[in-house]
């Protein structure tokens, strides 16, 4: 199967799912009731989100330039906060080609090897599945429902996720550390290259690797964790504001609590392969306002749709902005999707 095949049906694949989640989503829907729903709703609260997004989006960048410290120091942050919302950006429109965008943007605005810079986008998503982990482990304390007796799959599910990223972590550590061995297995996988390939392989390996020098530097480990922890406490405040622009609070007993088990449960929607959680972000945020809280299904179906929506288009335009202002092109991203290397030659990496 050619390249172009593969992309294809991956995202033929990712819009079927997409298609989907939504129709498990909405389906016996009273699009009446939700049209009045929303005609009555105050999106002045709903709006309040975005800048907890944005925020969110700001503490990304500044925590991404702690793990690219090792590689390039004195990045310049607006180059780094540009590099993550066109990732974001694309990630809305396309599935997981925000995690290609990434490097290739900071690569283009600082001169970064797009390996390194994609060895630290493994190692943010590896902060991501540890911190989703303690959400969820966090959960019993402010929700005392049926949670395992609504979502049986999710315990199992955390504890392969855990075991996953840990074992990730590990081996990857092991690997940067452990260069000599790092080089000996490459000799023996390339050893029918040609020399030119054979030290293309062992240069994007090692820059790859590269992305993992912040655990050399133990000061940071702080400020990361922090970072990490300050991007899940917007992301929570985002999910809960929006309650109000819907008077969900005076129905229902929703607090901060409630918007930590949902921003915990929908996370999962943004796991799975759907272009910026479309489909699968609905699903998970009505099945865990109906089934955990008794929230009515037009209304729980009301805020996924507008919360989904207003950080979607958020998003998306913000990114749209910076990918036209850095003057970004699509097709030289693809272009280089294989190669993971800058366009000004060399590895980036300060010494």
């Amino acid at each position: 199967m050619t390249q172009h095949l593969k992309t294809a049906f991956k995202y033929i694949a990712s819009i079927g799912l997409t298609l989907l989640f939504l129709y498990f989503a909405f389906r016996g829907t009273d699009f009446a009731g939700v049209w009045q729903i929303l005609a009555g709703a105050n999106y002045w609260w709903a709006l309040s989100m975005l800048p907890m997004l944005i925020i969110s989006h700001m503490l990304r960048a500044w925590r991404w330039e702690y793990l690219l410290r090792p590689i390039k120091r004195d990045l310049k942050y607006r180059n780094l906060f540009s590099a993550t919302i066109v990732g974001y950006m694309l990630n809305n429109l396309f599935s997981r080609l925000g995690e290609i965008a990434r490097p290739y943007a900071i690569g283009k605005l600082e001169g970064i090897s797009r390996s390194a810079a994609l060895g630290t986008i493994i190692v943010e998503r590896i902060f991501d599945m540890l911190s989703f982990m303690i959400v969820v482990a966090l959960i019993p304390v402010v929700y005392s429902g049926p949670l395992t007796q609504v979502f049986p799959w999710l315990e199992e599910t955390g504890i392969w996720i855990s075991i996953v990223t840990l074992v990730t972590l590990a081996l990857f550590t092991f690997l940067m550390m452990r260069r000599d061995i790092v080089v000996r297995i490459l000799d023996f996988i390339t050893r029918h290259l040609s020399p030119k390939n054979a030290k293309l392989v062992h240069h994007i390996t090692h820059s790859f690797l590269d992305g993992f020098l912040f655990l050399k530097e133990p000061k940071n480990y702080f400020m990361i964790a922090l970072l990490s922890v300050l991007v899940w406490v917007f992301y929570i405040i985002m999910q809960f504001l929006p309650f109000y622009a819907f008077n969900m609070t005076e129905k229902y007993p929703l607090d901060l609590g409630t918007a930590m088990v949902v921003q915990a449960i929908s996370s999962i929607g943004f796991i799975l392969p759907t272009p910026g959680g479309t489909g699968s972000y609905h699903y998970f945020v009505i099945q865990t306002l109906t089934r955990l809280y008794g929230v009515s299904d037009d209304l729980a179906r009301s805020y996924a749709t507008v919360t989904h929506a207003i950080g979607f288009i958020g998003t998306t335009l913000l990114g749209f902005y910076f990918f036209f202002k850095d003057k970004l092109h699509l097709r030289e991203m693809r272009k280089r999707e294989m190669t993971q290397e800058p366009s000004t030659g060399g590895s980036g990496i300060e010494t």
